[in-house]
């Protein structure tokens, strides 16, 4: 038998009906061997290790249709966790993802490891962590911030398509477009591209007056990159007459089509759909923004934000609320097409072979603390904590929850182990299948870290904490006694700061963590 793979276990694995064995151990942050010295703040001298090489799975023979499950994974660009009815928000409007986490295993405590949206995808797709961004170069034509980086050439769908697999990818997320992403693009066997967001030119800007623009930005920041990238969004919009032609709209009638051709195909398929909305620029259907409280008649809409606070956006109270409206707004229409899509998902019979992840790459400030959009220093729950579903054809962890710490490396880890498939040593993440089956997973996580930029959090049931890459500018937060947190104790918990830096970020970093200028 092909060491690779074990189809012993493929199909219990997938939750569609057989007995099988234990699934294969993984590493990741957070866990295993350690743990214990790391709460108590004591790390090891670790010498610095380069990552195992990213070598191709050998796969000795091709995976076939019917003996291991189809993949959909669904990301939705900036969701928060509590944006949705699924995770306590009261009239949130979204009856299609909560579907969803009804039929799901439902993570109630999944944190990005990288953002924003670039990194993020580098590690959903790559399947192992980026922090703490050792040895990172920026690719000429992405933010040269720490984290950015294309997904690397072998990656989950590299290995997917390997392995067999028929792979599809509609998107509409502008970085996934670019040049550097190109090796990543080829390993579709369909990719649909859907232009049109903030960061792709398909009409000239200049066609948007002064006057058009003023309606969408806030005075104080209209001459600002955001005011012009808002400018060149309006211009991808012109000729856009029917809610069937905005941008959510596209990407899933895209990402129906690919159920379509994906159910036909000789192979099992690999589907990813990857929305942008509701991340800014917000132009929604006023129906929609009146949903959601929104005045409908002002003069101008804050439909764009840089990030910082409300107060160097020129935003007073009133302009956050209809902020928060439009992001609302937004999401509910996403919302809409996301059920379109999983309507025709249904009608083509695919819920009985095929293993559904949703999560989103990282939330929005909406005004906590004074701040909007995704200040990297800001990172709280409103920005770092997601949304998380796993859907099983069998229903097996159907309306159930699960409060193990997850972070986007799991992503690969749980799609891979899913197929049978021996996880590779490069990919580092946890596959979270056995806890839908109310089962620990191989490794254990007892806090989550990660990295914005040159900004650093750690997380645990205890404390929050949020540093620069070296521990300067420490904040702390006892979540026992300040959930929102508010009230920052660093000062007076100089151990507990110890703890969070040297036993969480450093360990899971290898060693020191690199100095960014």
């Amino acid at each position: 038998m092909n060491p690779e793979i074990d189809r012993r276990e493929l199909l219990r694995a997938a939750g569609i009906g057989a007995a099988g064995v234990g699934l294969l151990g993984v590493a990741g942050c957070g866990s295993g061997d350690g743990t214990a010295n790391a709460a108590r703040g004591e790390t090891a001298t670790i010498a610095v290790k380069p990552k195992p090489p990213r070598t191709p799975v050998r796969v000795g023979r091709k995976l076939k249709k019917g003996d291991v499950p189809n993949l959909l994974l669904v990301i939705i660009d900036s969701v928060r966790a509590d944006a949705l009815g699924s995770y306590g928000r009261r009239n949130a409007h979204t009856p299609n993802l909560d579907a969803l986490a009804r039929e799901s295993l439902r993570f109630t405590e999944c944190y990005p490891e990288s953002f924003p949206t670039g990194p993020a995808r580098a590690t959903i797709f790559g399947g192992s962590r980026l922090f703490p961004f050792r040895d990172w170069k920026a690719p000429a034509d992405m933010p040269g911030t720490p984290g950015w980086q294309a997904v690397p050439d072998v990656n989950l769908i590299s290995t997917l398509r390997r392995a067999g697999y028929w792979t599809g990818f509609a998107v509409d997320t502008p970085w996934v477009m670019v040049g550097s992403q190109q090796p990543f693009l080829r390993d579709w066997d369909r990719y649909v591209p859907v232009k049109g967001q903030t960061g792709t030119v398909t009409a000239d800007q200049s066609k948007i007056s002064d006057a058009e623009l003023a309606k969408w930005v806030a005075p104080k920041i209209i001459d600002s990159s955001s005011g012009q990238k808002m400018r060149q969004y309006l211009a991808n919009q012109l000729g856009r007459r029917n809610e069937d032609e905005y941008l959510p709209a596209r990407v899933f009638t895209e990402g129906m089509r690919l159920l379509e051709e994906g159910s036909k195909s000789r192979k099992p398929f690999a589907i990813a759909i990857d929305c942008f909305d509701p991340h800014e620029p917000w132009d929604p259907p006023e129906r929609y923004l009146k949903l959601h409280g929104g005045d409908l008649d002002r003069a101008w809409n804050p439909g764009t934000v840089l990030n910082g606070t409300a107060r160097s956006n020129g935003l007073a109270p009133r302009d956050v609320k209809q902020m928060q409206a439009l992001y609302y707004a937004e999401l509910t229409m996403a919302d809409r097409w996301f059920g379109n899509f999983m309507q025709r998902f249904h009608e083509l019979g695919l819920e009985r072979d095929t293993i559904v992840m949703f999560l989103s790459d990282h939330g929005f400030l909406l005004g906590e603390r004074g701040y909007v959009a995704k200040f990297a220093w800001e990172l709280h729950p409103e920005l770092t904590h997601v949304p998380m579903l796993l859907r099983r054809p069998d229903g097996t962890g159907a309306r159930k929850k699960t409060d193990f710490y997850a972070q986007t490396e799991d992503v690969a880890a749980t799609l891979l182990g899913a197929t049978g498939i021996k996880q590779p040593e490069w990919m580092d993440g946890i596959d979270l299948m056995p806890l839908s089956e109310g089962k620990k997973p191989k490794k254990r996580r007892d806090y989550v870290t990660g990295s914005y930029s040159s900004v650093v959090f750690a997380r645990d049931r205890n404390w929050s904490y949020i540093a620069d890459s070296q521990g300067g500018r420490p904040e702390l937060y006892n979540l026992r006694r300040d959930r929102r947190e508010v009230r920052n104790l660093a000062g007076s918990n100089a151990a507990q700061v110890r703890k969070m830096y040297r036993g969480m970020l450093v360990r899971d970093a290898g060693g020191p963590l690199p100095k960014f200028t």
